[in-house]
């Protein structure tokens, strides 16, 4: 699995981020291909919908 996919998957999942900081790398990481297409839809679906870890 990618490192860079688990490790923000990890910090949109705390909720402890910033929402227009954490667009701006997910959109360099897609663009320098550090993750897929499809983990860039599930992140940005993540934070548009506000999930968070219990």
């Amino acid at each position: 699995m990618n490192i860079t996919y688990v490790n923000a998957k990890k910090v949109i999942g705390s909720g402890n981020y910033n929402p227009q900081q954490m667009m701006t790398l997910l959109d360099l990481y897609v663009a320098y291909n550090r993750i897929t297409t499809e983990q860039y839809a599930e992140m940005m679906d993540m934070m548009t919908t506000g999930q968070t870890q219990a």
